[in-house]
């Protein structure tokens, strides 16, 4: 049965991204503060200067040869310049592909390599590290801070030296089409991919966001998810178009977290599960005012309902769950009033199609029966960059997108997730790919084979953990962990161990058995 949400319908505008931008930034009060840096507060835009700086900023690029189908890439920690750059980009018809700052060399230089960006926004004082990065990437012409930096010039300086009739006027887009975002995604298994995101995906994304939340209208929102994933990559503009205060954090902890609610008067935190958790055991709470607050919105990973329950409580707010992938939109469901079990991810919102499938028959399910979360919408991506293949074995021929998620919707139409398909593993919210560790430790000299799953961990969610056999019986678990280090993020190391076995369980065709692994994993638990 294909389940609908309670609200009807919207109608997605059939325009370009960078209309549909400077038309609703343009709907708000031209001097009320749209963007300011949490720990700055002398550091903000208005409604008038995103447009107006966007717009330049739009100008010299377009100056520099950035054009229709061009990518530029994004890898810094969050600011308010991010908005802008966006902007900048939609209006030449190029797209962005975001990368964590946090990666390693050979990870970011990975991404660009597939991605071939034109230009790249870094960090201050980072341009002379993505020189040495991107070396031998001949598509990269420039490179560029987002604040003042004595290596480079930054967006400041940019806007600083538009010419106004270097303004790209007469780029024609087809927004169902052309890409207006590239971000990276581990899909449903494998190696990290692109997601082909177009402007009618984002158009449709904001829309129906800002009618799933239009309680959310004018709040002043705490954004401390990174903008490099598809959760901060909308939230600011989903704000901005709400007419909402947008407090931009580089990086969580709890004292900023406390400090910025007093300081800001915030009433809306979008945050992911492991925050909620390390809110809720502070003892900081005391110390601050933070009575402003009154909606928690959690994503990228489920949350406890005990702890979401027991917040509620302690801090006197109200916290609503969603659900959504990179690869069919921010918010696919969310949990849109207080009727809604906590434990739920909640109902479809507008435009939404979801129905539950049996993994083996693809045969349709009813209520209460657990089975593959299908997604039909105008939000599911156009594809996977330069791979057919993949986007072929996640998305259907008449357009219902299989996420990988295992779960069931009861008789109101709640959704509820129990489990995944997938190999993906989620730290904190964050990606990771199992086949990209298991590349990596089958570097080292002295490892046979390898299997990587993910275990339950209640502050992170999952962590990692290796299953090795080894090639050299004096190989450490303590050696494995150390070889990983530097050579991944630090999200992806092996927090959940390292274990020794005489071979990995395979099926027939080669295919490493995480379930059985993962199984008995569980039984060695009990």
């Amino acid at each position: 049965m294909v389940i609908r949400g309670p609200l009807p319908d919207v109608v997605i505008p059939k325009v370009s991204l960078i209309e549909y931008l400077l038309d609703g930034l343009g709907r708000q009060q031209d001097n009320d503060v749209a963007l300011v840096d949490s720990a700055d507060s002398s550091k903000f835009f208005t409604y008038k200067q995103i447009r107006e700086k966007g717009v330049r900023l739009a100008s010299t690029l377009a100056s520099l040869g950035l054009n229709k189908g061009d990518v530029i890439a994004t890898s810094f920690s969050n600011c308010i310049e991010f908005p802008l750059i966006v902007v900048a980009s939609v209006a030449c018809g190029a797209a962005v592909t975001t990368c964590n700052p946090h990666y390693t060399r050979d990870e970011i230089r990975r991404q660009f390599q597939h991605s071939l960006p034109k230009m790249i926004f870094v960090d201050a004082g980072e341009c002379g590290a993505m020189r040495e990065i991107v070396k031998g990437i001949n598509s990269v012409q420039h490179i560029f801070s987002v604040e003042s930096c004595s290596q480079c010039e930054s967006v400041h300086d940019l806007i600083g030296r538009a010419n106004m009739a270097d303004y790209p006027h007469d780029v024609s887009v087809n927004p169902s089409e052309d890409l207006a975002f590239l971000p990276y995604s581990s899909g449903t298994t494998g190696m990290p991919k692109g997601v082909m995101l177009t402007q009618q995906n984002i158009i449709a994304m904001i829309t129906i966001s800002r009618v799933s939340f239009q309680s959310f209208q004018r709040d002043v929102i705490y954004l401390v998810v990174p903008m490099f994933h598809i959760y901060g990559i909308m939230l600011p503009f989903l704000g901005l178009l709400q007419g909402s205060k947008v407090v931009i954090e580089k990086r969580f902890s709890l004292e900023s977290f406390f400090s910025s609610v007093q300081k800001h008067k915030v009433t809306v935190f979008n945050a992911v599960p492991p925050m909620v958790l390390a809110i809720f055991n502070s003892p900081l709470i005391s110390k601050y005012d933070i009575s402003s607050l009154k909606r928690i919105m959690c994503g990228a990973a489920p949350l406890p309902a005990d702890v979401a329950d027991q917040v509620q409580k302690r801090l006197k707010v109200q916290i609503f769950q969603g659900y959504g992938l990179t690869e069919c939109g921010a918010v696919t469901t969310a949990a849109m009033d207080t009727h809604i079990p906590i434990e739920s991810i909640g109902v479809p919102t507008p435009n939404v199609l979801i129905k539950i499938v049996d993994v083996k028959t693809g045969q349709e399910l009813s209520e209460n029966q657990d089975g593959e979360i299908c997604v039909k919408t105008l939000q599911v991506m156009r594809g996977y960059y330069k791979n057919p293949k993949a986007t072929t074995q996640c998305i259907t021929g008449d357009g219902w997108f299989h996420t990988g998620d295992i779960g069931h919707y009861d008789k109101f139409g709640c959704f509820y997730i129990v489990d995944r398909i997938k190999e993906l593993i989620k730290y904190k919210g964050f990606q990771v790919a199992p086949a990209e560790l298991e590349e990596v430790l089958l570097q080292h000299p002295n490892i046979a084979d390898v299997a990587v799953i993910g275990i339950p961990n209640r502050e992170a969610g999952e962590v990692p953990k290796a299953f090795v056999v080894k090639k050299d019986q004096t190989l450490t678990a303590e050696e494995v962990q150390r070889f990983m280090q530097g050579k991944v993020a630090t999200y992806k190391l092996l927090r959940g161990g390292v274990a020794f076995r005489s071979y990995i369980p395979k099926s027939l065709s080669g295919k490493i058995l995480r379930r059985e692994l993962r199984a008995e994993e569980q039984k060695s638990k009990l």
